[in-house]
C-alpha cells in the first residue's frame, strides 16, 4: 500500500494497531524461539523477501508476488511468523521504497497480522479435517494444508485493506472497483498457495521437526529427517538463487493491488479526476534511495544485485531480532529443571 491511499488519521490508527500486534507477537514468540532455531527463522524471513522481489505475470499487464504469510505461519508459527512478515515489510519500505512509510502500519496489519493469523488458523483447521478423514500422508497433508492456507491468507490481507480503505480512504470508490480488487487477487492467491505448498513440503522432506505446524506430530509419522544443516543450506541457496537469478526475470507491470487502485484514473494517480482509489497517492519519501524500485541506483540489469543485497540484509536484521528474543540456554535449562 502506497502513501496517500488512506488519510493521516487512519495511518496513525493502523500504526497503533500494528504496534500493539507486533509487541504481543514478540512477547508470545519468546516461547517459540530457541538459540538453535534462530538461523532457520532468519532464513525463512530472507526467503520471503526474495520471493517478494519476483513479480509474476497473473493477467495481461498485471503482476503479483508471493505474500509469504502462510509460509511464515506454518513454518515459524503465528507469533514468530508475524514478526518475520513485519521485518519483511519494514525492509521493503525503508530499503526498496516499496510500500509507503505512512502506510507501513496498515501494511503490517494486513500482511503480518491478518494474513498470518488467517493462514495459521486455516492450516490448523485443514490439518485437523484431513486427519479426521484419515488423510495421513506425510507429504500430501502438508501440501493440501499449505495450499489452502496460502490461498486464504491473500484474501485475508485483501479484506483487511478494504476495511482500512473504508475507514480512511483518501477518495470514494465505486463498488465495482472493490469487486475487481478481489477478482484480480484470485490468481495471486493461487500462486501463493502453490508456492507455500512447495516450500512447506520441501522443508518437511528435509527436516520435518522444523515445521511449527508439525511439532506435535509423532516422530514415527514424520518423513526421515536429514541434518538441520542441510535444511539451512537449502534455504540459503533457494533465497540467493531466487533473489539473484529469478527476480530479474519478473514482470514489469503494476501488481494486483496497484492495478485495482489505479482502475478508473483518467489522467494518472497525480490528477484530481477519475473515480480511483489511487487519486491521492504520493511519491515514496525514499524514491531516490540506492535500492529504490529493486534496482541499484536505477541502473538497468541491477535487479538481481539489489535483491541479493536486500535478502542478505534481511537475514542479518531478522537474525539479530530473533536472537534478542530467544531465551538464553541457561535460563531455559534452569526453568526446565525447576
Amino acid at each position: 500500500m502506497s502513501d496517500g491511499l488512506i488519510d493521516p488519521r487512519a495511518s496513525v490508527l493502523f500504526y497503533v494497531v500494528a504496534a500493539i500486534g507486533v509487541c504481543l507477537a514478540a512477547w508470545c514468540a519468546r516461547s517459540d524461539l530457541h538459540v538453535r532455531t534462530v538461523p532457520f527463522a532468519a532464513l525463512v524471513t530472507a526467503l520471503i523477501v526474495a520471493l517478494h522481489t519476483v513479480a509474476v505475470p497473473i493477467l495481461p499487464g498485471v503482476s503479483g508476488y508471493v505474500v509469504g504469510a502462510a509460509i511464515a505461519a506454518i513454518l515459524l508459527g503465528p507469533f514468530v511468523g508475524a514478526l518475520s512478515m513485519a521485518i519483511v515489510l519494514t525492509v521493503q519500505a525503508f530499503v526498496f521504497a516499496d510500500g509507503g512509510l505512512s502506510a507501513l502500519g496498515a501494511n503490517v496489519t494486513n500482511m503480518a497480522l491478518a494474513a498470518v493469523a488467517a493462514g495459521f488458523v486455516v492450516a490448523v483447521a485443514a490439518r485437523a479435517l484431513l486427519v479426521r478423514r484419515e488423510v495421513r500422508s506425510p507429504l500430501l497433508t502438508p501440501a493440501l494444508v499449505s495450499l489452502a492456507a496460502g490461498f486464504v491468507s491473500v484474501f485475508a490481507a485483501t479484506a483487511s485493506f478494504v476495511v482500512e480503505y473504508a475507514l480512511g480512504g483518501a477518495t470514494a470508490t465505486p463498488v465495482e472497483n472493490v469487486a475487481y480488487l478481489f477478482a484480480v487477487h484470485i490468481p495471486v492467491a493461487l500462486v501463493d498457495g502453490l508456492v507455500t505448498a512447495l516450500v512447506v513440503v520441501a522443508v518437511t522432506l528435509v527436516h520435518p521437526a522444523s515445521v511449527f505446524l508439525l511439532r506435535e506430530q509423532s516422530v514415527a509419522a514424520r518423513p526421515t529427517a536429514h541434518p538441520r544443516g542441510v535444511l539451512l543450506a537449502g534455504l540459503a541457496f533457494a533465497a540467493l538463487v531466487i533473489a539473484g537469478l529469478v527476480s530479474p526475470l519478473g514482470a514489469s507491470g503494476p501488481d494486483a493491488l496497484e492495478a485495482a487502485t489505479l482502475r478508473g484514473c483518467t489522467g494518472g494517480p497525480d490528477t484530481d479526476t477519475g473515480e480511483c482509489m489511487a487519486r491521492r497517492v504520493e511519491e515514496h519519501r525514499f524514491a531516490g534511495s540506492a535500492l529504490a524500485g529493486y534496482t541499484v541506483g536505477d541502473r538497468p540489469g541491477s535487479a538481481g544485485v539489489a535483491a541479493l543485497i536486500g535478502t542478505l540484509g534481511t537475514f542479518v536484521v531478522a537474525g539479530v531480532c530473533f536472537r534478542v528474543l530467544a531465551p538464553r540456554e541457561e535460563k531455559r535449562t534452569m526453568a526446565s529443571a525447576a
